[in-house]
């Protein structure tokens, strides 16, 4: 039987990676192109600091460029998310467009 600590972590875990990629979308669909970067801008960061602090501790390159690369896959996925959305906000801009030239035709 596991731990209820073990548990609730895990559940915790999974409930804060929803809500990110949810905050991801939401951010993605807004009508500013920049918001919808905010996140992978923050996770790179995040990966940059992390990996290149390491150095600190470590001489060797190999170590922190794999860490650099283990933390940048949250900035890739939520890039492909950006990418997902911005593609949508495009279709209904250009749906939009095509609505008003019809109408200019009348």
């Amino acid at each position: 039987m596991p731990n209820l600590s073990v548990t609730i972590s895990i559940f915790l875990f999974i409930i804060i990676i929803v809500l990110s990629v949810i905050l991801q979308i939401f951010l993605s669909l807004r009508k500013n192109k920049w918001l919808g970067l905010i996140l992978p801008l923050i996770n790179i960061l995040f990966a940059a600091f992390a990996s290149f602090g390491s150095m600190i501790y470590t001489g060797d390159i190999a170590p922190i460029i794999m860490v650099f690369v283990m933390l940048s896959i949250p900035a890739i996925i939520n890039f492909v998310i950006y990418l997902a959305c911005r593609e949508k906000v495009k279709e209904k801009n250009q749906q939009e467009i095509n609505k008003m030239n019809i109408q200019d035709l009348d």
